[in-house]
């Protein structure tokens, strides 16, 4: 089980990645992930720990819907008006991600929304719950408050990169040139 902030530390990269040329911030796909496959363990919540997320490593929540062709499931809702609800099934959580992504951008109603127009990521939040993401009247709210902690988290992040990145490059290469020199480099004991 990982932490809000152990999930949001291994899945940053991939989440970068993913959102590269999206239009999505990274803040947002974190913290809809955190909230949608959070469950209680222990009377503490965990993301990845909710039943779509273990079952199906839908960490979105995304329901089957028309247009997909992969495997599903039929699980319990029962905080949705739907008490069994049939969901998409991937591989793993960045597969997940993908087709999260792809799932707004297939849809009008979330370009209608102004999800892609945002220009911060508490703006597109907002635009998602007005398109219909959720049902839930706190969802804004919940999911707002989510990614401000994942904001803090991956400007500690980032800051840990700037901070050692810089001399990473440079040490590669020097490395490098060493190596190369030394294996070009013939020594002779005669």
């Amino acid at each position: 089980m990982l932490s809000r902030k152990d999930f949001t530390q291994k899945n940053f990269p991939a989440i970068v990645q993913l959102t590269q040329g999206t239009k999505i911030f990274p803040e947002t796909l974190l913290a809809i992930a955190i909230v949608e496959s959070q469950g209680r363990v222990n009377g503490v919540w965990y993301p990845g720990q909710g039943l779509v997320a273990k079952k199906a490593n839908n960490y979105f929540g995304i329901k089957e819907g028309t247009g997909w062709d992969g495997d599903t499931i039929d699980l319990p809702t029962p905080g949705d008006k739907d008490k069994i609800s049939t969901f998409r099934v991937y591989s793993n959580f960045s597969e997940s991600a993908a087709d999260f992504i792809n799932f707004l951008k297939k849809n009008p109603r979330y370009t209608k929304a102004g999800v892609f127009r945002a220009p911060n990521y508490q703006e597109q939040i907002i635009a998602i719950a007005r398109a219909g993401y959720a049902e839930s009247p706190s969802y804004t709210e919940v999911i707002t408050k989510v990614a401000n902690q994942v904001e803090r988290l991956t400007k500690n992040i980032a800051v840990n990169f700037t901070k050692y990145g810089k001399w990473i490059i440079p040490a590669v290469i020097v490395g490098v040139f060493f190596l190369t020199l030394s294996q070009n480099k013939k020594i002779s004991y005669e």
